[in-house]
């Protein structure tokens, strides 16, 4: 028969009784000499959910039952410890019951080739294998194999088939069915949507930043805005011309008027996407211009915006040893340029621009839009699981997750926040049990701390908004993606499908996800 659930077809009847292999203690092992069933567990040191299953897998070894219960580990291969040193390892465990083997050679490998810890193996009398079941099995799990495996010894083959087909049926019954609510959930979204009509919320701000041929192509690219244009700010003379700024002395600043949607991009963000590429330092300069025109300048029509940039200068200031010199002050007057300066870029795709336009596309996400819950917030919004998770640093199961295999386009947020944290165009099928990606959607949104629980050393990834647990990160990643797996709980996260981003306030990282 073939095995569920591994990525590798199995043969019904592959023999271990001719392996024999020698346990932590040094005594030998020859499976089948007792002529009973065999619960074989493959597990790793560095594994979290398999060091959690430990204690339950000794309570069932001193139980009496009618099977054997072994667990077998692999020293020197697929990143575990020397033997000699998981040897001296395990025994700081003090685990008294349970039966672990050292398949130093790899005999079991080119057998079974587990490609997910834990992985259990059932075995008949005759050391047969019979099934292969990739992730944890609790202890009830586990004794629930061995009746159907006495049964088997009365079944003729196709009995055995017909059973495993009724597995098949209900595994996707339940998946259908999860599927159907899905599906349910998303009409109802919809039908949301055709009720909430979204508006615009409108908003202007002037910003100075050198020569505005630049600061004009760059403020367009970004999301949110939904204009600029180029023009002549709080000067001394009315309806100036170019040649007024540069001969006569007008006073003007060459700034650039900017619409934007307060909906879509915030105006702390916006100004962190203008201080990207200016100098905030320098007087009357910016890049080879100089003179009063090239000024840096913030000019705003609103008096509540002044808190925000001045929140927003202090900010910056921390990057700077000098002091910042960005002029702050209301808007006297504006007056737009010439024609020809409008677009000028579009119009002249060579023509002199002194900032990098390609850093209107680095996607900033601004932490304060999606906060820290309080502990009683938390406690109303997330469920038991989710609690534990994110909370109290718990692992959920593998393969018996929402995310592990599911592989829709759209972004993974915080369920804590909603803080955005993973694109579907990083993640990957690693055959871990577990939702993988190679990266975090923008660096900034993830913590790293050092885990040393279980006798192990990793590396813990948090939240940046919510603090929240979601896993950890390790070096087995995709070599030619960056290397790295960000091996992360369902339970942390939440599914925002690409179709609902716009609707949702994640229309600005849909680049990321396209």
């Amino acid at each position: 028969m073939l095995v569920l659930g591994c990525s590798t077809a199995f043969a019904k009847g592959e023999d271990f009784s001719k392996i024999m292999l020698k346990d932590v203690a040094g005594k030998e092992y020859s499976f089948g000499k007792m002529k009973k069933p065999t619960y074989v567990k493959f597990w790793a040191s560095w594994c979290p959910v398999c060091l959690s299953g430990l204690e339950e897998i000794d309570n069932l070894s001193k139980e009496k039952k009618d099977f054997e219960v072994v667990t077998v580990v692999f020293p020197g291969k697929k990143g575990e410890k020397s033997a000699v040193d998981f040897k001296e390892w395990y025994r700081s465990l003090e685990y008294k019951n349970v039966k672990v083997l050292l398949d130093e050679k790899g005999e079991l490998l080119k057998l079974v080739n587990p490609r997910v810890y834990p992985t259990s193996v059932v075995l008949d009398a005759s050391s047969k294998v019979q099934k292969v079941i990739p992730g944890h099995l609790g202890k009830a799990e586990i004794k629930s194999l061995f009746p159907m495996l006495k049964m088997d010894k009365k079944m003729d083959s196709k009995m055995m088939n017909d059973m495993m087909m009724k597995d098949n049926k209900m595994d996707k019954m339940m998946k259908d069915d999860k599927n159907m609510k899905m599906e349910k959930a998303g009409d109802s979204k919809k039908r949301k949507k055709k009720d909430n009509v979204v508006t615009k919320n409108i908003r202007e701000i002037y910003l100075a930043g050198g020569c505005f041929w630049g600061v004009e192509a760059y403020m367009e690219k970004i999301y949110g805005v939904v204009d600029a244009v180029s023009g002549y700010a709080n000067g001394k003379t009315k309806n100036p011309k170019y040649e007024d700024l540069i001969y006569r002395g007008s006073g003007h600043a060459e700034a650039v008027f900017v619409k934007y949607d307060a909906n879509k991009i915030s105006l702390e963000t916006l100004l962190k996407y203008y201080f990207r590429i200016i100098d905030p330092t320098s007087v009357n300069k910016q890049g080879n211009d100089r003179g009063t025109q090239y000024r840096t300048g913030i000019y705003y029509k609103d008096i509540q915006d002044k808190k925000i940039i001045d929140a927003e200068i202090r900010l910056q200031q921390q990057k700077y040893k000098k002091k910042i010199v960005v002029e702050v002050l209301s808007l006297q007057n504006f007056y737009k340029a010439e024609e020809y300066h409008q677009d000028y870029l579009k119009k002249n795709p060579n023509g002199y621009c002194h900032i990098d336009l390609s850093k209107a596309h680095d996607i900033i996400i601004d932490k304060k839009k999606y906060p820290k819950l309080s502990e009683k917030e938390l406690k109303m919004k997330l469920n038991v699981q989710q609690y534990k998770v994110t909370q109290q640093g718990d692992t959920e199961r593998a393969f018996q997750n929402d995310y592990w295999n599911f592989f829709e386009a759209g972004i993974y947020v915080d369920i804590t926040t909603g803080e955005p944290l993973f694109s579907s165009k990083d993640k990957y099928n690693s055959a871990c049990g577990w939702p993988s990606f190679t990266k975090a959607i923008v660096p900034e949104v993830v913590t790293y701390h050092k885990d040393t629980s279980f006798n192990m050393i990793r590396t813990e990834v948090r939240s940046r908004s919510g603090n929240a647990h979601l896993g950890h990160v390790f070096d087995d990643g995709p070599r030619d993606r960056g290397g790295k797996r960000y091996c992360i709980n369902s339970a942390a996260i939440q599914f925002i499908p690409l179709k609902e981003m716009e609707e949702k306030g994640y229309g600005y990282l849909l680049s990321l996800v396209k």
